[in-house]
This record gives structure tokens, sequence and C-alpha cells, in this order.
């Protein structure tokens, strides 16, 4: 397909204590048919098992911020 090949799409996941739920996102962008994209995950700090879900799917993030000075409105 030619849009696969130009059109990139970022997928940005934000994330607060969120791991009943966490998973379960990581999983559906990951099996998208689509291929050409990345996903960027956000943590702020969670302090539930949201970064050991994180850190097991390392591999499939374009990028991990992790920062507990991030706020959200």
């Amino acid at each position: 397909n030619i849009l696969n090949s130009f059109m990139k799409i970022s997928v940005v996941t934000i994330s607060y204590n969120q791991d009943k739920f966490l998973e379960q996102c990581i999983l559906s962008v990951k099996n998208q048919t689509y291929k050409n994209f990345e996903h960027i995950i956000v943590d702020a700090g969670s302090s539930d098992r949201s970064r050991k879900i994180i850190h097991k799917y390392k591999n499939y993030f374009s990028k991990v911020i992790r920062d507990s000075n991030t706020y959200f409105l």
C-alpha cells in the first residue's frame, strides 16, 4: 500500500497509575495491521505496576518518557 510507505502515525499513550488498562492498550497498538507507526509512552511517575508493564514491552516503543515532574491538564 502506497500510504504505508509515506504516512507515519505517532501514537502517544499517557499513563499515570493505569496498570489495569495499560497492557491492553499497548497490545492494541502493537497488534494493528498498519505497521508504519511509532508508539510513545509517557509515564508521569506511576506507583503501581505500570512501570513493570512498560519495561515488559520496552522493545515495542519508539520512546518512553518517565518524568514525575510531568503534569497533564
